[in-house]
Parts: structure tokens; C-alpha cells; sequence
């Protein structure tokens, strides 16, 4: 009987030719052995797409709050109520169908080839958020930590390469600890659980990046932010990808309209 020749899985075949295309290897050793990297702003987009990426998010931020925003002064509330909320920060919520300019960053070749490595080709977009953030104690003392995975047995432990989420922040303005950057527990993605309050704190690092860089990490990493200690805001796109058997963050089922499905396809094929 004649053997079928298998298929090699795209995450293990087209997708490792995009790895070594984008120069991406050292950052697939970092996921690995920290849980997040760092990818720098010339291997994710051009600076005019930056430029126009953070300019959307400002207008929308005014849209949405009914407050002018401007890069270099803290922000304002208004009239904007979605959850959660501190004393400096907000949520921008559904950013895939306010402009298309979320649906060019959907396609991002970087980004694609980064999810389809660590979530094995499983991936589906389960929201596209933007962190508004400005001077203030931010999350306080726990920093936030938390891991967005939660453990699939009672002991917390689940074999290393099964992962139901990864996370990813474009950064639109320079992060910097002081600027309020987000802060990671190197490694705590081996852990598979959440942290005890408090825990992780002593060995969380500040993840600095210039605006336009592209931080991708494991959904099981304990990660959270320091305060912003420096006047104006702190801005992202935080595109959280889940794996098919979830249901998304988002509800893109009912909410994402035939025109924007045309214009990701069409995008798709340019």
C-alpha cells in the first residue's frame, strides 16, 4: 500500500520561511526562553504608517470622549464610559471596524508570522484594543500582573506548545518604565497560572521599546504596567489573538459588516 506523503503544518513550513524572511529568529529564541520580544520599528512598518496609526487613535479618542487629545498633555475621560477604567486610563474597544487602517494592521506580515508561530496556525483575532494612558499610579503596587491563560488541569501544568492565547502591543508612542511601560515576569509563562497577589513583583522588568516597535508575548506570561511618571500619553494597539475553539473578546460575529470583510479580503490580495 502506497504511503500518502504528509503535508508539512504551515507553522512548520511557509511560516518558518517568513521567520528567516523578516530576520525574526532571535525573536522566536526570546519567546521561547522570556515569554515576550521585542521587534524593532523597521521590521514591523513604515514610519508613515506609524504616524497615521497614532493620529486615528487620537481622533478617536476625541470621538469617543468628546475631549481634544493631544500627544504631550494628559488625557481626559468625558463622556466615554467603557470598562475598565482608572484614574489614567481607558479603553478604546472594537478599533478593527473604526477605521482601515485596523484592518491594514491586521494583515501586518510581522504580526502574522509571529502569531502563526507561537498559536501553530490556530489563531483568531478576538479583539483589537488601544490602552489610553497617561501621568498617574496606574495599577498601584501589584502592577497589574496577571497571565491572560489560564491553566487546563488542577495542577496548573499543560504541555509547553499548547497555548489558547498571545498577545501583541504596537507601540505609538516610545515606552520607557518612567513613561509607563508594561512590565513582564521573564519565564513566568512556564509557570501556567496566574500570580498570587503580589507575586512577581521583585522580578518584573520595564519592556522599553521605541515608538513603532511591535511587542509580542505568550498569553501565559504574568504581565501588567508601571505608572506613567511623565506628563502626555502613552498609546498602543493591542491585537489579541485566540485560538478557533474560543469564542473572541470582541463580538466580531455580529458586528464586523460585509464592507469591512470585502476590504480586509481585497487587502489581502494588494
Amino acid at each position: 500500500m502506497a504511503r500518502t506523503k504528509s503535508k508539512t503544518p504551515p507553522y512548520l513550513g511557509e511560516n518558518l520561511s517568513q521567520i528567516k524572511k523578516f530576520g525574526l529568529q532571535n525573536n522566536i529564541s526570546d519567546l521561547e526562553i522570556n515569554g515576550f520580544t521585542i521587534i524593532p520599528p523597521k521590521k514591523v512598518a513604515s514610519t508613515q504608517f506609524l504616524n497615521k496609526m497614532r493620529k486615528t487613535v487620537l481622533r478617536i479618542c476625541h470621538e469617543r470622549t468628546g475631549k481634544k487629545f493631544d500627544i504631550n498633555k494628559n488625557g481626559q475621560i468625558g463622556k466615554y464610559k467603557a470598562q475598565p477604567q482608572t484614574d489614567s486610563q481607558f479603553l478604546l474597544y472594537y478599533l478593527l471596524m473604526a477605521d482601515p487602517i485596523f484592518e491594514k494592521w491586521l494583515l501586518n506580515p510581522t504580526l502574522n508570522a509571529m502569531m502563526d508561530y507561537l498559536m501553530k496556525g490556530t489563531q483568531q483575532l478576538s479583539s483589537m484594543t488601544s490602552f489610553i494612558k497617561w501621568q498617574g499610579e496606574g495599577y498601584g503596587e501589584t502592577l497589574g500582573l496577571h497571565s491572560d491563560t489560564r491553566p487546563s488541569t488542577p495542577e496548573g501544568l499543560i504541555p509547553s506548545s499548547w497555548f489558547d492565547v498571545s498577545n501583541s502591543t504596537y507601540c505609538l508612542t516610545d515606552y520607557t518604565k518612567e513613561n509607563g511601560a508594561m512590565a513582564m515576569v521573564p519565564g513566568s509563562h512556564r509557570l501556567y497560572r496566574q500570580p498570587k497577589p503580589g507575586e512577581g513583583v521583585d522580578k518584573a522588568v520595564p519592556v522599553e521599546a521605541k515608538a513603532g516597535s511591535l511587542i509580542i508575548f505568550n498569553g501565559g506570561i504574568w504581565h501588567g504596567a508601571f505608572p506613567k511618571k511623565t506628563e502626555g500619553l502613552r498609546l498602543n494597539v493591542t491585537s489579541y489573538f485566540c485560538h478557533r475553539k474560543l469564542k473572541t473578546q470582541e463580538a466580531y460575529q455580529w458586528r464586523v459588516t460585509r464592507k469591512c470583510l470585502i476590504e480586509i479580503q481585497l487587502s489581502s490580495l494588494s
